[in-house]
């Protein structure tokens, strides 16, 4: 179910459900225009709209966010599961343009396209801040399902939003001013939808690639692993 925490006077309808909500604001008119319709996967199971709809844009209009906008990206990001309800996995938003140039040295070349983000979001957490079994760190579980809750909402509000893992890990620490026990495990663009024409002919080329998954029988097994 796709929720806010906002309170609109219009009936929000997120997967099927209604609810009163108090807020005439521009977010609250974007989700209730949403009505998250089941869209076939691959014509033969039913799949949200969203998780078909939804794929990481590299293209992004210089347009500033909201913070009203952000700040319900990442209430979608805090509502996520979290193993043993530790809520390890720690926001940090780059909006201001000294912040962003300096996020920007950090980026590899295959990421520059995210310099035209207005908004980038580094994704962090401390392994000893979760739980760890057998050696797993599942600080590292919480961060990628709180991004795919982020993925989703923004999607459901009209948003570009890319999240990437090639960066200089010790620039973004410097920064944000990020203590060095704390791991950067991912950064998010997020922006409006900007144009194609923009974009740098590598770019474009990824941009209006088509958008594949393996085939079941590779990422699936019953009852006993096959591969």
């Amino acid at each position: 179910m796709f929720g806010s925490v906002l309170f609109c006077r219009e009936p929000a309808i997120f997967a099927g459900n209604t609810r009163e909500q108090g807020n005439d604001s521009p977010i609250c008119r974007a989700l209730t225009d949403w009505r998250g319709p089941m869209n076939p996967g691959d014509d033969t199971l039913p799949l949200l709209g969203p998780i078909v709809d939804r794929y990481s844009s590299r293209r992004f209009a210089a347009t500033p966010l909201a913070t009203e906008i952000v700040e319900t990206l990442l209430e979608a990001a805090r509502w996520a599961p979290s193993y043993g309800n530790r809520q390890p996995t720690r926001y940090i938003v780059a909006s201001h343009p000294e912040t962003l140039a300096a996020v920007h040295e950090a980026l590899t070349r295959g990421n520059a396209y995210l310099r035209a983000a207005p908004v980038l979001i580094a994704v962090c957490g401390r392994p000893e801040d979760a739980q760890i079994v057998d050696g797993k760190e599942y600080y590292l579980l919480d961060a990628g399902l709180g991004i795919e809750n982020l993925l989703l909402q923004a999607f459901a509000m009209d948003l570009h939003a890319h999240s990437v893992g090639g960066f200089d890990e010790g620039k973004v620490r410097a920064a944000l001013g990020i203590p060095e026990d704390v791991r950067v495990l991912a950064l998010v663009g997020i922006g409006h939808a900007g144009r194609l024409e923009d974009l740098d002919e590598r770019t474009l080329e990824r941009e209006l690639r088509e958008r594949t998954r393996k085939p079941r029988e590779e990422v699936r097994a019953w009852e006993r692993w096959s591969w």
